[in-house]
């Protein structure tokens, strides 16, 4: 057991949100409290960063839609300035990285739950299932049930 430090709120927000939503939602908020926990360092040690931050933000809000300056806001600093951030921190825009976040959470919900392709959507901020089967394409190989069915197969 470890005390979710400065994360709590956040993290009994989902809870609560899980509490309250349909089955298959419950199961993705679940899924989004689980992925927190495991990117969560020690609770003790205050982190000031805005990339940390602003990383933080969007693993907290993937399902939203979620734009530049709202999650520059968070992390306390302008858009221009995150964007410089994080090029030098990750090699890559915050928008490239929300993209990436989005596709990663998709491939696990996809291969290690049974949410159904809709809700797995929706829990990656890609509502739009004929967004989502394109995305998945393009980034994944596959269709999301194509994939599902691959990982299943093995």
């Amino acid at each position: 057991m470890q005390d979710a430090g400065r994360n709590r709120p956040m993290l009994a927000g989902l809870m609560r949100g899980a509490l309250v939503a349909a089955p298959a939602r419950a199961a993705a908020h679940l899924w989004t409290v689980l992925w927190q926990l495991t990117d969560a360092g020690p609770a003790g040690r205050e982190v000031a960063d805005p990339v940390a931050v602003a990383a933080a933000h969007i693993e907290a809000h993937l399902a939203t839609p979620l734009t530049v300056a709202a999650v520059a806001r968070v992390a306390g600093v302008s858009h221009n300035h995150l964007t410089r951030l994080f090029r030098a921190r990750t090699g890559s825009t915050v928008v490239a990285y929300i993209r990436r976040r989005r596709v990663e959470r998709a491939r696990h919900l996809l291969t290690a739950s049974t949410l159904s392709v809709t809700a797995v959507a929706a829990a990656v901020g890609i509502p739009d299932l004929q967004a989502f089967n394109k995305v998945c394409r393009r980034e994944l190989g596959e269709s999301p049930r194509a994939l599902r069915r691959s990982f299943t197969a093995r």
